[in-house]
C-alpha cells in the first residue's frame, strides 16, 4: 500500500494540475513545465515521489536517462546501481507537444499514466518500482 503524502510533504513544486501524459524531461527546462523534482536523491527516488505526489504511474525508458560512461565504470566497480545515486539537476513534468522529441537539449524519458504503476523498460525488459 502507498504512503500518503500531504501537500505540505511533498518535495516537487508543481504549478499546474498535473495529468496522464504529461511527459517527464530530463534537461533543460521546456516553456510548458508543470512541475520539477530534484534529482539529489537518485533518479529512481525521484521518479517515485513523482507518482506519490501526483497520483499517477508512469513510464520511463531508463535508457534515455544520460549516465557519463566514468560513472558507469565507477558504479560497476562498487557495485551501485546508477539510478539511486544523488546527481544534480531535475526531473521535469511538461504538457507533451512534440518539438520535444526534435529539441538537442530536452530528453523525454518517459509520462505518466492514469494507472498507478511505476514501469521501468530497459529495452525489452519491464521492472517496476516498489516501495
Amino acid at each position: 500500500m502507498r504512503k500518503r503524502i500531504e501537500p505540505e510533504d511533498f518535495k516537487g513544486v508543481y504549478a499546474d494540475e498535473v495529468k496522464p501524459e504529461d511527459l517527464l524531461i530530463i534537461g533543460e527546462k521546456p516553456e510548458t513545465a508543470k512541475g520539477k523534482m530534484s534529482l539529489e536523491a537518485g533518479v529512481y527516488d525521484a521518479l517515485w515521489q513523482i507518482s506519490l505526489e501526483c497520483g499517477l504511474g508512469l513510464v520511463v525508458d531508463i535508457r534515455r536517462v544520460k549516465i557519463p560512461p566514468e560513472e558507469m565504470i565507477r558504479c560497476d566497480k562498487e557495485d551501485i546501481n546508477p539510478y539511486e545515486i544523488p546527481r544534480e539537476g531535475y526531473i521535469y513534468i511538461a504538457e507533451p507537444r512534440s518539438e520535444y522529441h526534435l529539441k538537442k537539449e530536452v530528453n523525454v524519458i518517459g509520462y505518466l499514466t492514469e494507472e498507478k504503476v511505476c514501469r521501468i523498460i530497459n529495452q525489452d525488459r519491464e521492472s517496476y518500482l516498489g516501495s
